[in-house]
């Protein structure tokens, strides 16, 4: 259901809440359902590895409602899908975190960063509201800047959506570009910078690696 996608965007579950709210478990599956619509219609809600996913069911013939996914002005289908994105937001208030980005790995990175050096990221007034910058708290020059768009701007010719942590590394970038992970930034004249996907291809703890590398020269 693309109520679901949209809805949980930048929120993570706290998997510790969902049997106290109603849910049942089964191996690594969580199943939760709601009757809406005067019990016409009932909600299923999946949650698996973290992720959320919903169908509509109609009661009466036993089969998915799939004209909930319709983009429609009319009464009937808009309807249904405020009785669900009630049941949906609920279950995000109590059961899931807000974060600041999309992908798992960009917010551990961000809160890495956080904890190390006080820092937290600043939306940037450009581009996707996922793009943000970490700032020195000192000098005020950037860190790094996390971006969010398709990931055939950096590698490949691939559509599909990534996040991005770009560092400055002024004079020492090309010696990082080619390792594993390590790209060319967006704008490849910026030579001082490289670029990182946060798609756990470098662990946490490399990335914070670079962080550090950032950090420093982020202080001259």
């Amino acid at each position: 259901m693309k109520l679901a996608d949209e809805l949980f965007i930048k929120h993570t579950l706290i998997e510790n809440t969902l049997l106290p709210y109603g849910f049942q478990k089964d191996g690594d599956l969580y199943f939760y359902n709601s009757l809406i619509h005067n019990d016409e219609f009932e909600l299923q809600i999946v949650i698996k590895n973290q992720k959320i996913s919903a169908k509509l069911i109609e009661k009466e013939f036993h089969e998915e409602y799939t004209q909930i996914n319709m983009e429609s002005t009319g009464g009937f289908i808009n309807s249904l899908k405020e009785e669900c994105g009630k049941v949906l937001l609920n279950i995000r208030d109590k059961c899931f975190k807000k974060e600041s980005f999309i992908f798992p790995q960009t917010n551990r990175i961000a809160e890495s960063i956080q904890n190390r050096y006080g820092v937290l990221p600043e939306i940037m007034k450009f581009g996707s509201a996922s793009n943000s910058v970490f700032r020195n708290p000192v000098t005020r020059k950037w860190i790094g800047l996390v971006m969010y768009g398709k990931k055939r701007n950096i590698i490949g010719d691939s559509e599909e959506k990534v996040e991005s942590l770009s560092l400055n590394f002024k004079e020492e970038a090309d010696l990082y570009i080619g390792e594993k992970g390590i790209y060319h930034p967006y704008q490849k004249k910026n030579k001082n910078w490289v670029v990182m996907i946060m798609d756990d291809t470098l662990s946490d703890q490399k990335i914070m690696d670079y962080v550090s590398i950032g950090y420093e020269k982020s202080q001259r």
